[in-house]
């Protein structure tokens, strides 16, 4: 037991482990309903591997060598029995900074499923409040009476105050294999525990959205923003089209967000974005996703969503006249057209499989942003408009991508995801020889040779773009116009 407070204990054996633990969970358990208990768990940064798992509640601190009584992780039959119970039970619930990758790695090294955990980074994330560290967000969340300093290590294992000496502590990565002579130092196990008692007292703030005196917010309004997210999904990712939620999350930190805000406040607020236009069901939650986004689950962003509407390509085929122009293009007949249905994709003729093939281009190619960034005529769009004529330049420029984007995001997300990940070799050859045949057909084009952007002809285009309401098609170019800038 060290002689700090709250007390913090570091059990030496597996015996004591379990008797700590006991403890502590008997504590835990005078109330009717326990109270949430802080895990953290401390790596090495040479080898990754977990050397300590620290279990507190608001009046006691475990440090647990699970490295050591396991013969270096070698052996993680001989982690108590108790500890795994704890982790693995739903009953308790597990608070932490960087929870989520924590119990990841829990799970690779003692192969123990971490349960019941919420993870403060992005539950403050969900807020719209960024941090990269216990400290900032203690800025923003902790109490005024709390005397926690996240403190710098010096040379001979004592924390130092000033800023300007020392290496900064960051627990959950300290090198404890090279650094074995300060590793019980009293000073670096205060900042271990401060780390715990402060996060528990934040998790109470942060769920009832009490923020530390002093603190403010960044004035935006929500309202608005999520008017113009919303504004911007419509008019760049195919509506009804399911994309897994992170794309959601990744393409709201784009063209609209103010310049001057920072990666990790841009980081939150596309967070807190989605999470506001799935409420207000501007995004639907997959058919099969019984699980909504809450406060108190923030991360489940393996979700797929989706724009309610119908999809594009499937507006091509439920128009009666771009139908009848893929049909023509593809040389099918119009009842061939059902084969499209058939699970079986060997039973399938090549020309089915060629328009499957396009209309899943199609949307990557012309929909979502982002393509312009693969756009080598993009340098010319800052010419005035009579130089562009002048120099022979479209007005109009078609997005393309390279192949390898293209591939990339066809195969990762939508309607080909489950078939690449059951089969990824076969459905990569599948798709690169049908992008080749699309091209040998003039149904998509490459700019400058085999290396070049891959493109939909322009003439077809212009023959599918007939489809969209003219106020979208405006919405559309005035869109991608934003993000060239």
């Amino acid at each position: 037991m060290l002689q700090i407070k709250p007390p913090v204990f570091i059990p030496a054996n597996s015996e004591q482990v379990q008797y700590s633990i006991n403890i502590l969970l008997f504590m835990s358990d005078f109330n009717t309903e326990p109270r949430p208990l802080a895990v953290n768990a401390l790596s090495c940064t040479s080898t990754g591997l977990i050397h300590y798992i620290q279990i507190a509640n608001e009046h006691l601190s475990l440090i647990l060598p699970t490295y050591n009584i396991t013969d270096g992780g070698r052996r993680p039959e001989l982690l108590p029995s108790l500890l795994k119970t704890f982790l693995e039970s739903p009953s308790y619930t597990k608070i932490g900074f960087g929870a989520y990758e924590d119990a990841a790695r829990i799970k690779d090294q003692y192969g123990i499923t971490h349960k019941n955990i919420f993870d403060i980074h992005w539950m403050a994330k969900v807020m719209g409040i960024g941090s990269a560290n216990v400290g900032m967000l203690h800025d923003v969340f902790g109490e005024v009476h709390d005397d926690y300093t996240p403190g710098r290590v010096e040379s001979d294992g004592h924390v130092s105050s000033n800023e300007q000496r020392g290496q900064l502590i960051d627990p959950r990565r300290w090198d404890w294999e090279t650094h074995g002579s300060i590793e019980l130092s009293r000073e670096l196990i205060r900042c271990i525990a401060q780390d715990a008692f402060a996060t528990l007292r934040m998790y109470d703030n942060i769920q009832d959205r009490k923020f530390k005196p002093g603190y403010r917010r960044q004035l935006t309004d929500f309202q608005k923003l999520s008017d113009q997210a919303r504004e911007f999904l419509l008019t760049s990712v195919p509506r009804g089209a399911l994309l897994p939620m992170r794309s959601f999350y990744h393409l709201l930190k784009g063209p609209f967000m103010s310049i001057e805000m920072n990666s990790v406040d841009r980081d939150a607020q596309a967070l807190a974005l989605v999470k506001l236009l799935i409420e207000n069901k501007e995004l639907v939650s997959g058919k099969g996703d019984t699980i909504p986004i809450t406060f108190d689950d923030p991360t489940v962003l393996s979700r797929h969503v989706a724009l309610p509407g119908v999809r594009s390509s499937e507006a091509i085929l439920t128009n009666s006249y771009s139908r009848k122009i893929v049909s023509e293009t593809f040389k099918c007949q119009p009842d061939e057209l059902r084969l499209m249905q058939d699970s079986n994709m060997s039973r399938k003729p090549n020309k089915i499989q060629d328009l499957e093939c396009f209309l899943g281009v199609y949307e990557w190619l012309e929909f979502l942003p982002g393509a312009d960034l693969d756009e080598p005529e993009q340098l010319h769009l800052q010419e005035p408009l009579d130089r562009r004529l002048q120099l022979g330049l479209n007005v109009h420029v078609v997005c393309g991508r390279k192949e390898s984007a293209l591939l990339a995001l066809f195969l990762n997300f939508g309607t080909m995801t489950e078939r690449f990940k059951d089969r990824p070799t076969e459905t990569k050859q599948w798709v690169t020889q049908r992008i080749s045949r699309l091209v040998q057909q003039d149904v998509l084009m490459r700019t400058d040779g085999p290396q070049g952007l891959v493109r939909i002809n322009p003439a077809l285009l212009r023959l599918l773009k007939r489809i969209e309401p003219r106020v979208f098609s405006q919405h559309v170019t005035e869109n991608k116009a934003l993000i060239a800038k």
